[in-house]
């Protein structure tokens, strides 16, 4: 059965694409989603990568296993940049600080406050287990306490990691809050983080080619028609994210390129309608972050890395075994009308041929 093969090919073309990008700045999504737990979106985080320099920014949940698709180990990252110390942004900090400190490679470890403190927490907290850890090859905290640093951040700086320049700005959120410009190799790819509209991100993102930026107001397929149209006036109040006017007036303030949006709160987009949103004040090309995705495209391939993502998904398509998996609660091989949920439900009279309240694998193919 083909449709088994479907994965391998995925995580094929996803690690060809990386391995591809060392000669170029690059970044890939390892995860796309946000503080909600989602199987098909890892929580947010950012790899940077130019030649032999690999800088992690953010690290939520499922950062480590999409990490291991694209074999990128701890002894690899050079870095370890925080955007903010949200809990989906830095949820699997502790386990990669310590896998990248145990591997014995130098790193930095930078992020805005409270950066210094959740190092320090780790590493007191963490004590006895990453001795016992470092015995196994003779070897003891001394051995490592050297081959790390930590830069908390405050204000505009500029630093460089490796063959990757680096510039930040604060930006607008609920806590202390760093964007990120990178820059290698003649080209620029910014990372906004959380916010909301923020002065110093155009002039931290002015003409880049990518603009990484929070998808508030992003439109779920099948919510376009109950949008108010009243997302531009906010007034003063604080907003943790900015809406889709707030975004697209930044990007288009910044002159950058292209705008991916990302920590995403559901699985299905409809970027017809967000895309219009967007339109009203950018005029540049807009990309919908999926989990490793990676930007800019290879040279050798001609699809946008949007369509690289369709293609696999629709190749996928339809896929009744993992809808069994997450919908068939009572293990009987089939959908009732009580398991099924969203595009599913709403096409069940559909595909349910024999009318029986059921959907089996036969009928699943119809009502596409």
């Amino acid at each position: 059965m083909m449709t088994k093969y479907i994965p391998i090919l995925i995580f094929c073309l996803s690690f060809q694409l990386f391995s591809q990008s060392q000669n170029e700045l690059k970044a890939t999504i390892i995860g796309s989603g946000s503080p909600k737990y989602n199987t098909e979106r890892a929580g947010p985080s950012v790899l940077m990568s130019y030649k032999n320099t690999n800088i992690l920014v953010d690290m939520g949940n499922g950062t480590q296993g999409n990490l291991d698709k694209l074999q990128v180990k701890s002894k690899d990252l050079d870095a370890l940049l925080f955007t903010h110390h949200h809990l989906d942004h830095n949820e699997e900090f502790t386990p990669i600080f310590i896998k990248t400190l145990l591997a014995a490679g130098q790193f930095k470890v930078v992020g805005p406050r409270p950066t210094t403190d959740l190092v320090n927490s780790v590493l007191s907290n963490y004590e006895e287990d990453i001795a016992y850890r470092l015995s196994k090859k003779q070897r003891t905290f001394s051995d490592v306490a050297n081959n790390f640093t930590v830069n908390e951040l405050e204000g505009n700086q500029s630093f460089t990691i490796g063959d990757i320049e680096i510039s930040c700005t604060p930006v607008n959120h609920t806590i202390a809050t760093m964007a990120y410009r990178f820059d290698a190799g003649g080209k620029s790819i910014v990372i906004s983080g959380d916010l909301s509209y923020s002065e110093s991100l155009p002039a931290l993102a002015k003409q880049a080619e990518y603009l990484i930026i929070d998808s508030g107001g992003a439109i779920e397929e099948g919510k376009a028609n109950n949008r108010t149209g009243k997302s531009k006036n906010r007034g003063n109040k604080e907003h943790a994210h900015v809406n889709l006017d707030e975004s697209s007036r930044m990007a288009n303030e910044a002159q950058v390129k292209n705008l991916v949006l990302t920590h995403l709160n559901f699985n299905n987009v409809d970027e017809v309608a967000t895309s219009k949103a967007l339109k009203e004040n950018y005029s540049g090309s807009i990309f919908y972050a999926e989990d490793l995705m990676t930007f800019p495209k290879a040279e050798n391939n001609t699809n946008t890395p949007t369509q690289i993502t369709k293609k696999a998904k629709n190749s996928q398509a339809p896929n009744f075994e993992k809808m069994l998996k997450r919908l068939d609660t009572n293990k009987d091989g089939k959908i009732a009308i009580t398991e099924s949920k969203g595009k599913l439900k709403e096409n069940f009279d559909k595909r349910d041929a024999n009318k029986d309240g059921f959907i089996t694998e036969n009928e699943f193919g119809r009502g596409k």
